[in-house]
């Protein structure tokens, strides 16, 4: 899949919403979105969607702030 193909497929997903790309991927993937590469993508976005509802505990938040902080200085 194509950068552009790909971005254009991540924007449609974003239009959908979890719920109905959940539904499409689980009900019939390639009838309703696309080949097995669009399979892929779905899942890894919905991975992606779920992580970012997970709240991160307090130490993860603060190591990350440090790596970001020590990227940043060198």
């Amino acid at each position: 899949m194509e950068d552009i193909d790909r971005q254009r497929t991540l924007a449609y997903f974003e239009r959908l919403g979890r719920d109905r790309v959940r539904l499409y991927t689980a009900i019939d993937c390639e009838r309703y979105l696309g080949d097995w590469q669009v399979r892929e993508l779905a899942d890894q976005w919905l991975d992606a969607k779920q992580a970012e509802e997970q709240p991160r505990p307090l130490w993860r938040r603060l190591l990350s702030e440090r790596r970001g902080a020590a990227a940043s200085r060198g």
